[in-house]
């Protein structure tokens, strides 16, 4: 899609105060308009929309955005899918921003999501005249609501079953770019894809069908079959089930990752609303960044069995490299989700995730099933391979707690343990109590350096072009107070690639965070740019870095055995500071 201008096109055609008074009641409050904030609890309207502007603000919670940044929030999606669903919704022709590849396909997306909704209406409603279907779905513990939620269907045992039934709307050549048709051998004629199967649509986040999933009721092969790839459907980017997760992660936006259809199914029907599942495939870095927008959590809850138990650790892997927080629920037994919630209960079930371990506990456990502990040799093997997993966490205070753990249940000296957990490694590291002080320079906020970085802030906004590559070569060397270090990072990068500001432009692609903060700071400061000194702004700042700089190095005099090195340091900034003022007062 062509980013920088997919958006605007569509916020060009959208009136923000209409959008949202389709989802929450909005009153005209003087020049805005105002309402009770979606995103939070409140009793007195915070949530202002600025129509001339077209961007909101909730002064209660923070958010704040344009249109797509709204329904992101309000319904859970990532950018691409809102602009979809507001396209959709006010029937935006977004047609001509579709990527193409060298031969210019094009693809017909409406006619595709229509056909397969058609589809999934035809299973769902065949499910009923379908006695054997419904008696395996009830067998699997399945009623009419959860049959109902997750649009469950069934295909007939017939050849061309589908096809008669759609194939007075839709060409068969429509049919089976969607996947729901196959050429004959002899390439004269097609058959339907899906016979005698339950059928479970798969639903994208923004509650289009874009393929299925057909289980058989008996022992025969292929026991699961799914859709193809199509040009709506891509398994290595798809969640089952994420449709409904979505919608109940606004208390705790954590996800539950299964293997299969079945399992995401029985977990909702126990109330375990938040499961997904991966469609037949291992784990990949797109189903982890798919579900890195939608949460902050992970909990990998695949079978207890040795299969799924080796799938687990292949899952960790890929999202600890994507996702900050990853835990692992343990059931034992050889159970999956299904058959333990049936065993065991709800309750029982909720207490495993409760108690689900860190992905490197996880690791630790499943290495020393591997291992008799009573062998001294074996003993040594089992350290080493777990030194080499706790030596692979990011966090110091994390690693320092499993090097503990293994000292402790192994009765192995922790400082050796501890050697071998960070062989290579600098610095001091066997007790996290008795690590060094950093020795970085401490930033502290005040109100000078704060008007003083806000400033900046507001010329970089309007006059980044006059700035000279000197004068860009010292800002890029600052560091900022942390409020405010984010937005000048992004401000330098946006400036890399455009000429000319922005504000639509950062809202359309800046973190929340940074657009929220920025529009902030330019609102307090919209009468200023013209009087702003940059020059003096830049020397200020650099005045109060030496001030910085010279307060570390008097603390450092103290404990250090380089005195004279220390005082022609400090001598050497006394000497900059002075040159700087004189320079500033002269006014050059």
């Amino acid at each position: 899609m062509q980013k920088g201008n997919i958006f605007e096109h569509v916020l060009d055609q959208v009136n923000l105060v209409d959008l949202i008074s389709g989802y929450i009641p909005v009153e005209r409050a003087g020049r805005n308009y105002k309402a009770l904030c979606p995103f939070h609890s409140e009793k007195t309207a915070s949530f202002i929309i600025s129509e001339e502007k077209q961007l909101y603000h909730c002064f209660g919670c923070g958010a704040a955005g344009n249109a797509i940044n709204f329904v992101m929030q309000y319904e859970n999606l990532d950018y691409l899918d809102a602009v979809e669903l507001i396209a959709d919704r006010y029937n935006i022709d977004i047609s001509e921003f579709s990527s193409s590849n060298s031969q210019k396909k094009t693809v017909d997306y409406k006619l595709f999501y229509a056909v397969l909704r058609d589809a999934a209406n035809y299973y769902y409603k065949n499910l009923r005249t379908a006695p054997q279907a419904m008696a395996y779905l009830e067998k699997r513990g399945l009623n009419y609501d959860i049959i109902r939620t997750f649009g469950i269907g069934f295909s007939n045992d017939k050849w061309t079953d589908l096809i008669n039934r759609l194939g007075k709307k839709y060409s068969v050549a429509t049919l089976e770019q969607v996947g729901l048709a196959i050429e004959n051998k002899e390439k004269n004629s097609h058959y339907d894809r899906f016979r005698n199967r339950i059928m479970f649509p798969i639903v994208n986040p923004r509650g289009k069908v874009i393929g299925f999933g057909g289980r058989v009721m008996d022992d025969s092969l292929p026991k699961y079959l799914n859709s193809p790839e199509t040009d709506v459907f891509n398994k290595s980017q798809t969640l089952y089930g994420l449709h409904l997760a979505k919608d109940h992660l606004h208390e705790k936006k954590q996800l539950i990752i299964c293997e299969g259809y079945m399992d995401v199914i029985a977990l909702h029907a126990a109330g375990f609303q938040n499961a997904v599942a991966t469609l037949g495939t291992a784990m990949t870095v797109e189903h982890a960044r798919l579900m890195k927008r939608y949460s902050e959590e992970i909990v990998v809850c695949y079978d207890s069995d040795l299969a799924g138990q080796k799938a687990a650790l292949k899952s960790i892997d890929v999202l600890e490299g994507v996702v900050e927080k990853v835990r692992v629920v343990v059931l034992g037994e050889g159970l999956d989700p299904d058959e333990y919630i049936k065993k065991y209960g709800p309750e029982a079930f909720k207490e495993k995730v409760d108690d689900a371990v860190t992905g490197t506990a996880f690791k630790i456990r499943h290495l020393r099933q591997g291992f008799n502990l009573n062998s001294e040799q074996e003993k040594v093997t089992f350290l080493s391979k777990a030194s080499e997993i706790i030596s692979q966490v990011k966090n110091g205070f994390e690693k320092n707690l499993y090097i503990d753990e293994l000292s402790e249940s192994l009765g192995v000296n922790r400082g050796l343990i501890a050697n071998e957990v960070y062989k290579g490694s600098k610095g001091n590291h066997l007790s996290f109590h008795s690590q060094k002080k950093s020795r970085n320079i401490p930033i502290v906020e005040n109100d000078r350096r704060a008007l003083l970085e806000e400033q900046l802030i507001v010329y970089l906004t309007h006059a980044y072009s006059k700035l000279t590559d000197m004068q860009k070569t010292v800002i890029g060397a600052f560091e900022f107070s942390e409020s405010r270090q984010d937005i000048f990072s992004y401000l330098m990068t946006y400036f890399e690639g455009n000429d000319r500001f922005s504000m639509q432009h950062v809202i359309e692609e800046a973190d929340l965070d940074v657009s929220s903060a920025l529009e902030q700071i330019l609102e307090k400061h919209t009468d200023e740019e013209s009087d702003i000194d940059v020059d003096l702004v830049l020397n200020n700042i650099l005045l109060m870095k030496l001030d910085d700089a010279l307060d570390a190095l008097r603390k450092e005099l103290k404990t250090t055995d380089d005195v004279p090195k220390i005082e022609r340091e400090i001598q050497h900034k006394l000497l900059l500071k002075k040159e700087l003022t004189l320079k500033m007062r002269h006014g050059k």
